[in-house]
C-alpha cells in the first residue's frame, strides 16, 4: 500500500501540470467580473475526472475479476510480448511529443461566462483529454493490479483528484493575492507551463517506455527481474 501511495503522489503531480485546464483557468481569472466563480471551472473538471476515473476502475475491476482464470492461463512469453509492446509505443509516443512545436490551444473569448458554461468548459475540456491522461490511466491499472477494493480505490481517486486540481487551487490564491501584478505575465506563465508539462510527459514516457522494453529483454534472455 506505500508504494501505492507514492505512485499515487508521483501520478497525480505529473498529471497535475495539464497545460490546457491551466491555461484556461489563467484566462477565465483575467476575464471574470468575480474570480471566485473560477470555482465552478475547477468543480467541472473535479466531477469529470472523477467520475471518469471512478468508470474506468471499477470497469477494469470487474473485467479484471471475470477473467482471471483465464488471465491466469495465458503464457508468460505472451505477457511479456505485450509488455515489450506497450513500451515501445510508450518510447515512441514520447518520441513525438517531443518532435511536436509548442502550439497554445484555442480557449474561450468573452469577457464573461455563465454559471453552466464555466462547468461544461472545465468537464469538456478534461474530457477531451481523458484518452491522453496517461498517469491516471497508471494509476488506475496499478490499483487494477493490486486488487484494491472499490471502496477504497474510489477514495485514493479522490485523493488523486485533489491533488489534480491543486495548482488551479494556488494559481487562484496567488491571483487573488497579486493580481495587479501578475495580470501581465499571464501569457508568459502559461507557456512555461505547457513546455515544462511537455518535458515531464517525454521524460515520463521514455523512462516508463525503457523499464518495460528491458523487463521483458531480460526475461527473453532467461535473466526475468524478480519485481
Amino acid at each position: 500500500m506505500l508504494f501505492l501511495l507514492i505512485f499515487l503522489l508521483g501520478m497525480s503531480l505529473v498529471d497535475s501540470l495539464n497545460p490546457f485546464s491551466i491555461a484556461v483557468h489563467i484566462f477565465l481569472l483575467g476575464i471574470l467580473k468575480s474570480t471566485n466563480r473560477i470555482a465552478l471551472y475547477v468543480l467541472g473538471i473535479l466531477i469529470v475526472y472523477f467520475l471518469g476515473g471512478i468508470v474506468i476502475f471499477t470497469g477494469l475491476t470487474t473485467v479484471f475479476d471475470n477473467l482471471a482464470e483465464q488471465f491466469a492461463t495465458i503464457p508468460e512469453f505472451v505477457l511479456y510480448v505485450a509488455e515489450s509492446v506497450f513500451g515501445v509505443i510508450l518510447a515512441v509516443y514520447g518520441f513525438i511529443e517531443y518532435r511536436k512545436g509548442n502550439k497554445s490551444r484555442q480557449v474561450l473569448e468573452g469577457k464573461d461566462v455563465s454559471a453552466w458554461t464555466l462547468i461544461l468548459l472545465g468537464a469538456g475540456g478534461t474530457l477531451s483529454d481523458l484518452p491522453t491522461a496517461i498517469p491516471y490511466l497508471g494509476f488506475i491499472a496499478k490499483m487494477t493490479e493490486m486488487r484494491i477494493d472499490i471502496l477504497i480505490g474510489c477514495g485514493l481517486l479522490l485523493i488523486y483528484n485533489i491533488i489534480y486540481i491543486l495548482p488551479l487551487l494556488i494559481i487562484w490564491v496567488l491571483y487573488l493575492a497579486y493580481k495587479d501584478k501578475i495580470r501581465g505575465r499571464m501569457e508568459t506563465i502559461t507557456a512555461k507551463i505547457e513546455k515544462a508539462n511537455k518535458y515531464i510527459t517525454v521524460i515520463f514516457c521514455e523512462i516508463i517506455g525503457f523499464v518495460f522494453i528491458v523487463d521483458s529483454f531480460l526475461y527473453y534472455i532467461g535473466y526475468p527481474i524478480q519485481w
